[in-house]
């Protein structure tokens, strides 16, 4: 019986997956087992037929490809050796077939598929019909030869015409090209002709290693038609941008172009100065229009003032640790009751700050200018931070050198080195992890994914998966006037996708993808050893999986493909050979292209196990298309588990699932009452029939293999269909949300930045003594704060352009006459610095003096720099002025530091884990910034002291100013060993031989990176220092006055 079963489960497959009919099914068997008795054959039947079965199967065969061409409807003589040359046949199709298969679809215009075929008939004919071409085909030949040259082979006949029908276009226009069917290779052609008609050709990809490979690997093509290429990643040098833009052809990702665009025209760095949006082509269009049209790329705009949110967010993180039964809404009463009471009631008990002020005091969080702020996203962050104790590392995000990095897991698997999550998200993660702890940023700059592809003339793209129609209309709604076109694959494709699995239990998941893919490894009687792609959902997911598997699988046929920050050579360089297992998230689902050797294809080919309900009939699509390439064989399945949906999916389903159940569990037990019987029944009849071939046992057969066939055929939606049912509708649903929720607020938003960069454009054609640096600085963070706090989603476009036109000519007259138009950003600190270092120090002390009256969020660097202005200008009665400054600076600092630990005990508090804080690039950071606070602080107690010994006995004193930097090297703020420590943070920082210092101070090789670590966050905390407007340190000594001291004894 078990010969009988691998036989029955061939031919049910034939029909399941095979596209045959039960009746052509019993025709083939039939026909084969009469072969098997004519030839009289040496080999097993069962091991004989299977061979046979399994090749119609992966190779793809029908049944019209057996049929005599004598004697019609019937099978051909000799079946066994039709379908060995099948199997062996690589015939690309004919031009006709690929013009054929286009028609069909209906998306192209008749005219147009006419002018294809007279130019690719004309080009692929060897020799040419005419020595003289002209016009397009003298084009076409042209690059055809220039790619032969640089490649050695001549572009397919479905890569010219995918080529002919974008250069026929009259709009832009989008190319379905199968995965493995050489898209790199049409980009390259298109972009050289649009680059010889004089246009610069922008191609865009999904990722900086895809944007780099292809550059690198086509440069050779574009060298031979003289046509200048380079790629826009890695670079930051502004000279180094314009050499890349000067380049008629340009690879990148949208983050790049995007980016480089804002730094030209916002930051004003002139990196693309002659260069205009004229042609992009666009690859995996798809994912870049639709799965990320709505990602927007900003320069990061540090601004200062946003660091004393915090202590707010450390105080929310807090709270929503501390029991389960908390909400938002609780947490939000929590939070906003402390907050309006100054009042810090929830801290926990164990918090102890000696102080000489009082408890309330010294526990004031002070915000200045933020409150209307906070009250309006304190709800949003209180959500963020629930959000943020949900959240797995591996799944939605990685740790990454010290950073919480986002993956984009839903679609590409690429995780997003430049990218983080805002209204506090990113930091809630960081609190969690105990990583550095970035600020929440103010957003001065941006350009979204739809308003860059908006920018160009003319829109190219190519894609394998266009998808379905709503998502092709949402294409076409938001770049009016783009066309498709599919483009069928070159060869016939042998793509062989097996029923999918789902599983309710995560251990019964993980078991069946064990089992899966063992059985596809392991060699079987009809097929040798084949190879398997796993792919997963999240990073952790991934890692579970390859443990598993570890226990069955070899480890060096085993590998791990999930973070493109890695060196992946050995997966992406290497040839997939037998018994070979890949585990990998989205990362290899998209643009990946796996070598698979000979022996491999020889026995199907890679399989691939989609082991999630991919986001989308795109992203699905991409992952089945790592297989089956280039006329090779390959087979896909499902195997998913409900626990892993998403509860928008869950929630669906729900809908149908007891009606679904219901017709399984009729269609299980109808299987299962007959299935055994018929089965037996089947073997007996094939036994009697191979022993006596007469008509009526044949008859008997049969009747048998039908009955079985039948039964074994379900009816209903399968689980699977249902949940890909459910799947789509949620699709449909966000996508009628991204047009009519999510466009027109990112337009909304884009149409006032226009508006910003159009007063920037004013101001540059001012004269202002050639220096605009400090009002556009202090501009960029009006603008800032404006759109943080004033932008109204629900206002119209114009109201909002008025009202912003308003504020930002009010703010431009208060900066003409030296007045900041906000508490919150630096203005006044900023002007009072350079009118200082003009030696204008009695306008510099206004300004300094302005910002202090202010209410400045960091009132110590005021009252440092104003004490600065005052010692330097030493009017009458200055000592006493500036020792007055320098009281209030120290007080200032020591109140900034109770806030550090105020933030740090809150975090510390939120963890269960007593050793996580032992060692954490958190707790680091914190003490570097706890460390530049007490030098500063150091240095002013320094100061008061001479000025007060100054004061005291009638003498004059001398300032000696140094850069901010020597603030660490100053021995007289230090204590001997704190000193030593610090020096040493310098020595391995600017690697000094430690010989020329005491031994005391040599770096021993165990400590170098710690030092380092020390050096490099000390360091940042100096630059936080000058941000805030530091820019000088003073020290003070005293100078004998005989006239001030006579003065002194007299009075």
């Amino acid at each position: 019986m078990a010969s009988t079963n691998l036989l029955l489960s061939r031919l049910r497959d034939l029909v399941r997956y095979g596209q045959w009919s039960e009746d052509d099914v019993v025709d083939l068997f039939t026909a084969l087992v009469k072969e098997y008795g004519v030839k009289r054959l040496n080999t097993d039947f069962y091991t004989w037929m299977a061979k046979i079965l399994y090749q119609v199967e992966i190779h793809k065969i029908n049944k019209s490809d057996l049929l005599s061409e004598i004697k019609p409807n019937h099978f051909v003589d000799d079946i066994e050796n039709r379908i060995k040359s099948l199997a062996k046949e690589t015939r690309e199709k004919s031009l006709k077939e690929i013009l054929e298969e286009i028609r069909t679809e209906g998306d192209t215009d008749l005219n147009i598929l006419c002018e294809v075929e007279n130019i690719v008939l004309y080009v692929s004919s060897s020799p040419p019909v005419s020595k003289n071409p002209s016009g397009i085909k003298e084009t076409l030949v042209t690059l055809c030869n220039a790619v032969e040259k640089a490649k050695g082979w001549k572009p397919r006949l479905a890569q010219m015409v995918s080529w002919c029908i974008m250069a026929l276009s009259d709009s832009s226009r989008l190319i379905q090209v199968g995965t493995g069917e050489g898209k790199s290779c049409i980009v390259a052609m298109f972009a050289a002709y649009l680059a010889m008609n004089r246009q610069h050709v922008d191609i865009i990809s999904s990722s900086p290693v895809l944007a780099e490979r292809d550059a690198k690997e086509w440069l050779s093509f574009y060298e031979n038609l003289e046509i200048t290429v380079d790629y826009n990643t890695k670079k930051r040098k502004v000279e180094d941008l314009r050499r890349c833009y000067a380049c008629q052809v340009i690879y990148g990702t949208a983050h790049d172009f995007a980016g480089d665009w804002l730094r030209h025209r916002f930051q004003r760095e002139n990196v693309r100065p002659d260069r205009k949006f004229e042609c992009v082509i666009v690859d995996e269009v798809d994912s870049l229009m639709l799965d990320k049209g709505l990602e927007i790329v900003y320069l990061n705009s540090e601004m200062p003032v946003m660091e004393s949110l915090n202590v707010i967010l450390a105080k929310i993180w807090w709270v929503v640790n501390q029991s389960e039964d908390l909400d938002v809404e609780k947490t939000l009463d929590l939070i906003r009751s402390s907050l309006a009471s100054d009042d810090l009631d929830i801290l926990p008990s164990h918090l102890e700050i000696s102080t000489g002020t009082s408890e309330r005091e010294r526990n004031k969080i002070h915000i200045p200018g933020f409150l209307e702020h906070i009250n309006e996203r304190l709800k949003i962050w209180i959500k963020n931070a629930f959000l943020a104790k949900t959240m797995t590392l591996g799944h939605e995000y990685i740790l990454h050198k010290d950073s919480v990095v986002p993956v984009d897991f839903g679609s590409t698997g690429v995780v997003q080195n430049n990218m983080k999550w805002g209204d506090g998200l990113q930091q809630f993660l960081e609190m969690k992890h105990q990583t550095r702890l970035s600020n929440m940023s103010i957003i001065t700059n941006f350009k979204s994914n739809v308003s860059l592809f908006r920018s160009y003339k003319q829109i190219y793209g190519l894609t394998g998966t266009l998808g379905k129609q709503t998502e092709l209309d949402l294409l076409q709604k938001l770049y009016p006037g783009i066309k498709s076109c599919k483009i069928p694959p070159f060869k016939r494709r042998k793509l062989y996708e097996k029923d999918g699995i789902v599983m309710t239990d995560e251990d019964g998941w993980e078991q069946t993808i064990c089992k899966v893919v063992n059985n596809q490894v392991n060699p079987t009687v009809y097929r040798g050893s084949r190879a398997v792609l796993v792919i997963c959902e999240t990073i952790k997911r991934a890692q579970t999986v390859h443990d598993a598997l570890s226990k069955t699988i070899p480890t060096d046929k085993l590998k791990l493909y999930t973070n493109n920050n890695m060196d992946n050579s050995n997966v992406t360089g290497e040839k997939v050979t037998e018994g070979c297992v890949i585990v990998a998230t989205n990362l290899a689902g998209r643009g990946t292209d796996l070598k698979v050797c000979k022996n491999v294809n020889g026995s199907g080919g890679l399989f691939v196990v989609q082991t999630f309900l991919p986001l989308n009939i795109r992203v699905e699509q991409q992952a089945f298309g790592r297989t089956a390439r280039e006329g090779n064989p390959g087979s896909a399945q499902l195997i998913m588990c409900s626990t892993h949906f998403s509860e928008s999916v869950k929630l669906v389903m729900a809908l149908h699932s007891p009606r679904t159940l219901l017709t399984l569990l009729r269609h299980l037990t109808d299987t299962l009452a007959v299935t055994g019987l018929t089965g037996n029944k089947f073997e007996e009849t094939l036994i009697i029939y191979r022993r006596e071939p007469s008509e009526k046992n044949c008859e008997a057969m049969v009747k048998e293999l039908r009955e079985l066939l039948n039964t074994e055929k379900p009816s209903g939606l399968t689980n699977l269909e249902v949940e890909k049912q459910s799947r789509d509708l949620i699709v449909q649903t966000r996508l009628s949300h991204i047009l009519e929720d999510d466009i027109p607020k990112i337009t909304k938003k884009e149409d006032l930045f226009y508006e910003y960069l159009e007063m920037l454009d004013t101001i540059y054609k001012q004269p202002q003594g050639g220096n605009h640096e400090d009002i556009v600085s202090s501009l960029h963070e009006c603008w800032g704060m404006w759109l943080l706090m004033k932008f109204n989603e629900n206002e119209s476009t114009e109201i909002l352009r008025q009202q912003l036109k308003k504020d930002l000519q009010s703010a431009k007259q208060k900066l003409d006459c030296k007045h900041s138009p906000s508490t919150m950003i630096y203005h006044y600190v900023r002007l009072g610095n350079t009118l200082r270092n003009k030696r204008s120090f009695a306008d510099s002390i206004e300004m300094y003096t302005r910002a202090i009256e202010n209410n400045s969020c960091c009132p110590a660097i005021a009252l440092y720099n104003r004490a600065l202005s005052i010692l330097s200008k030493g009017n009458s009665g200055h000592i006493a002025q500036a020792l007055s400054d320098l009281k209030k600076a120290e007080e200032a600092v020591e109140s900034y530091m109770r806030m550090l630990t105020l933030t740090l005990d809150f975090v510390k508090s939120s963890s269960n884990d007593p050793f996580l804080f032992a060692d954490t690039s958190f707790t680091k950071q914190f003490h570097a910034k706890q460390i530049a606070q007490d030098l500063l602080k150091k240095n002013i107690q320094q100061a008061i002291q001479v000025l007060q010994f100054a004061e005291s006995k009638g003498y004059d004193v001398r300032i000696t100013d140094y850069p901010v930097e020597f603030l660490v090297l100053n021995p007289g703020l230090l204590r001997s060993d704190e000193f030593i420590k610090v020096l040493q943070l310098v020595v391995a920082l600017s690697k000094v031989s430690s010989t020329v210092f005491p031994e005391s101070l040599s770096i021993s090789s165990s400590t170098e990176n710690e030092l380092m670590d020390g050096v490099t966050e000390l360091g940042r905390e100096i630059i936080q220092l000058q941000s805030l407007g530091l820019d000088t340190l003073f020290s003070v000594q005293t100078v004998f006055s005989f006239f001030k001291r006579l003065s002194k004894i007299f009075s």
